[in-house]
């Protein structure tokens, strides 16, 4: 997916979001201001917006020295999703169809982004995502690659979203799925790290692997050669949040896409491919590429 003049916008807002949490010297967040908007106009169109805001975060943590800006409200979402994990264990045990529970309560969690264009309301979204459907439903598609009981590379996205993912996985494995998790390598906004998924328990699950990248998604080219490999072997690969579906749109692999629509761009994006659907922001999308879809 490009990065479209939407994208232009939403990143002067989030660089001013992500320097506030740095310094509280006005003067300090001008001059950031300032030199993230003279880099606007190299940003190439034709990279996906995760790549182009990376350069800006690398910047924001070279001026003003914090490289973790967004490390309380990691915490803070790590720590509250935990709390609700016994009761979402409970209601994904109970569910009719234990799988498709555990994707819409992960789905809904997606809303847990800080460099979103969209704040959306965590408990409203948990509570509409097992009462409504999905805007692109591919559940099908899904089950049917699930059959085979796959190799499977799950993509992590947001702190506090990956206690959530931990039902996804946990029934993936039931199912007699191998299951990788990989998250990012470094901070960058409220995505996940190493650190995070040991913090929050996904290491008794499976194994967790460094994408090799400090990109607020999976882009290809920047991962690491072992991500890479990881990546080219799985046999499903399972990609949550919207900065790995920007990243991976347009990608020829077994890919199911899980997030919540936050942005125009995105949702002119799947606009254009799906005009059938009721697409919205705050829609829930399970989405199979191309690639699954064909196979």
């Amino acid at each position: 997916m490009q990065t479209g003049n939407d994208c232009l916008v939403c990143f002067m807002r989030q660089v001013l979001t992500t320097v506030k949490l740095c310094s509280q010297d006005p003067e300090l967040q001008r001059r950031v201001l300032t030199r993230v908007g003279a880099m606007l106009e190299d940003f190439p169109a034709e990279a996906s917006p995760p790549e182009n805001a990376a350069a800006y975060y690398r910047l924001i943590a070279e001026m003003t020295g914090v490289a973790d800006p967004f490390a309380e409200i990691k915490d803070q979402a790590n720590r509250l999703a935990l709390s609700m994990e016994p009761a979402m264990s409970a209601a994904v045990a109970q569910a009719a169809d234990p799988l498709l529970a555990a994707i819409r309560f992960a789905i809904g969690a997606n809303v847990l982004d800080n460099g979103a264009q969209r704040q959306l309301d965590l408990d409203t979204t948990l509570a509409e995502c097992q009462q409504g459907g999905l805007a692109i439903d591919h559940y099908p598609q899904l089950e049917a690659a699930l059959a085979r009981r796959p190799r499977v590379l799950y993509l992590a996205d947001n702190c506090g979203e990956i206690v959530f993912d931990k039902q996804v996985i946990r029934v993936l494995l039931e199912r007699g799925c191998s299951l990788t998790l990989a998250v990012r390598a470094s901070p960058v906004i409220n995505d996940a790290t190493l650190e995070d998924a040991r913090f929050c328990g996904l290491e008794e699950l499976c194994p967790v692997i460094s994408n090799g990248a400090d990109v607020p998604g999976t882009s290809l080219e920047r991962c690491s050669a072992e991500f890479r490999q990881a990546f080219a072997g799985a046999e499903l690969i399972i990609s949550k949040g919207m900065g790995n579906f920007e990243c991976l749109s347009e990608a020829r692999a077994p890919i199911v896409f899980l997030f919540t629509v936050k942005c125009s761009s995105v949702l002119a994006h799947l606009r254009a491919d799906h005009p059938q659907a009721d697409l919205r922001i705050g829609s829930a999308v399970l989405l199979a590429s191309e690639t699954l879809q064909a196979g």
